[in-house]
């Protein structure tokens, strides 16, 4: 039993754990409730020094695992990567007919990208496959298509 105490005491400063161990005992573990439920006033000092022992060394244990853990997870590198930089311009024709915009449009281009509006407006125009530039605009991209007149917001998602 000392041998354990002297083990949990050390194991308590190398963690680096503000309370003194002498400090924690078994009525300041349990509330009055758990001590009714588990029996308590039948156990002697003896087990109750027993059962303190084994809460402190079981959360000591818990917690050296979960310090253990938590290193080989924040050294594991990220699996993101992050998308190629779209290009400043993309000229292109969308692959087929294009209706104008209905405020949700989604738009393939000839070179395999598919763009959808963002910006709502509604235009009906149609055209077959008509030439498109895109261009940055701030923090995203506008579309122009021939024959609109108003370029409207994009996102890329293809």
């Amino acid at each position: 039993m000392i041998n354990k105490t002297i083990l949990l005491l050390m194991i308590t400063l190398k963690c680096g754990i503000a309370q003194d161990l002498d400090q924690i005992t078994f009525e300041s573990i349990f509330s009055e409730q758990e001590k009714a439920a588990m029996g308590a006033d039948k156990l002697s000092e003896a087990e109750k020094a027993k059962v303190r022992d084994y809460i402190i060394e079981f959360y000591l244990r818990g917690y050296e695992k979960g310090k253990a853990e938590a290193s080989t997870v924040a050294v594991q590198p990220q699996s993101y990567t992050p998308a190629p930089p779209s290009p400043e311009v993309i000229e292109s024709k969308i692959d087929g007919d294009f209706d104008g915009w209905d405020g949700e449009t989604i738009v393939k281009l000839f070179n395999g990208q598919i763009w959808q509006q963002t910006e709502y407006y509604y235009h009906y125009n149609y055209s077959f496959m008509p030439n498109v530039v895109i261009y940055k605009s701030g923090i995203g991209y506008k579309m122009k298509v021939d024959g609109i007149d108003k370029a409207i917001g994009v996102k890329r998602i293809k």
